[in-house]
């Protein structure tokens, strides 16, 4: 999905709203489209799945729980992180912005945690989901 080329902070957010609430369907494929994935990590709807499932791990959580994404307004509390940070300029940076947004698990927010980077594209920019872990 793409942004315009220089997107506020709540277009950015608006589209992980949409993601998480991709997630909270249970529509992992749904949520792969939604955002262009960082090489490095190989993401597929399976690995989502799993991460999310394992709170930040591939692998089965230590204590057999599993986790899975509540719809944002049935979570208590709220996000630990929910923020856009734009780079100061630097040299080579091919970020316009970089996100963070923790996750609704189990009928709470979590500090399992989502990080985004906004690159710009051919027809605007581009948000790239990078990592899913615990801060």
């Amino acid at each position: 999905m793409h942004l315009p080329a220089a997107p506020s902070d709540t277009q950015i957010l608006g589209i992980i709203d949409a993601w998480i609430a991709d997630l909270a369907r249970g529509d992992y494929a749904c949520a792969h489209a939604r955002t262009a994935h960082d090489a490095y990590y190989g993401w597929t709807p399976a690995l989502l799945r799993a991460v999310i499932e394992g709170y930040g791990s591939p692998e089965a959580y230590a204590d057999g729980s599993v986790y899975r994404v509540t719809p944002a307004a049935l979570a208590s509390g709220a996000p630990h992180e929910r923020c856009v940070e734009r780079p100061d300029g630097q040299d080579g940076a091919e970020a316009i912005a970089e996100a963070r947004h923790s996750l609704p698990l189990n009928g709470a927010w979590s500090d399992l945690t989502a990080t985004f980077r906004v690159e710009s594209a051919a027809s605007g920019a581009k948000l790239v989901l990078q990592d899913i872990h615990v801060f």
